[in-house]
């Protein structure tokens, strides 16, 4: 049942309940001072541990803390210890919950982390702008299909135009097709182009959505630290 609760929290905060669970869960917030009392520290704790840390420092230094309060106050063996002098229960449980949810976000790291691609706007301009234009919306937008589609056109006129190639590869990548989006990126990054080390950080997060963490070390260890990439290829580093 408590599990239940819990959910029925998350799903509130992320209004994922239908409007009769809503109306009942605010009545419930209005005449159980308990369950409203549960519920405004899971939200205070969920809303602490969910904000974005101004540094990976301070992200490693509250995994610590909560790890050091899950051994101090949550130990299987005894009773949940109390971490207040009232409402012992549900506020070791919301802590417990929440370090569990907080350690396996940051267990092994996933693509969708790290894969935030820059804007495609192409350099190239003559008379195959719309070609370009739709090129350029449907990738902003995500539309990654339409993108490769004309991205695969306008390569056969830009022969030689590595940008093009680099977003190709990455429309590759999104719909998984991890082979031929390996081989533009070892492509580009063996050339001289100043795409070299975003073809080698996009090699590397082919390999991390792939789950190959091991090669996708490798890879990014060869990213250099002159490199724009080094500081999130330090990142990821630190995380597998």
């Amino acid at each position: 049942m408590e599990d239940e609760r819990y959910i029925t929290f998350e799903n509130y905060l992320t209004n994922k309940l239908s409007n009769e669970e809503l109306k009942l869960f605010e009545e419930k917030i209005q005449s159980d001072v308990d369950f409203k009392y549960e519920f405004e520290i899971y939200k205070a704790l969920n809303s602490s541990l969910a904000s974005k840390f101004s540094n990976e420092e301070k992200e490693q230094e509250l995994k610590k803390t909560l790890t050091s309060l899950g051994n101090k106050h949550l130990k299987k063996e005894t009773k949940v210890i109390s971490l207040f002098n009232y409402k012992k229960l549900m506020v070791a449980a919301s802590i417990a919950l929440l370090i569990g949810f907080f350690l396996f976000k940051n267990g092994d790291p996933v693509y969708s982390d790290f894969s935030n691609h820059h804007k495609l706007e192409l350099v190239v301009r003559s008379e195959n702008n719309q070609a370009i234009s739709k090129a350029e919306a449907a990738f902003n937008s995500k539309n990654y299909n339409e993108a490769l589609e004309q991205l695969n056109t306008l390569s056969q006129i830009y022969l030689n135009d590595t940008e093009i190639l680099l977003y190709k590869g990455i429309c590759l990548l999104e719909l998984n097709n991890f082979f031929e989006a390996e081989a533009i990126f070892d492509k580009i990054s063996t050339g001289n182009s100043a795409l070299v080390n975003q073809a080698i950080w996009y090699k590397a997060l082919s390999l991390l959505k792939q789950k190959k963490y091991l090669e996708c070390k490798k890879v990014l260890k060869t990213i250099p630290k002159s490199a724009e990439e080094f500081k999130q290829a330090k990142k990821l580093l630190r995380k597998l």
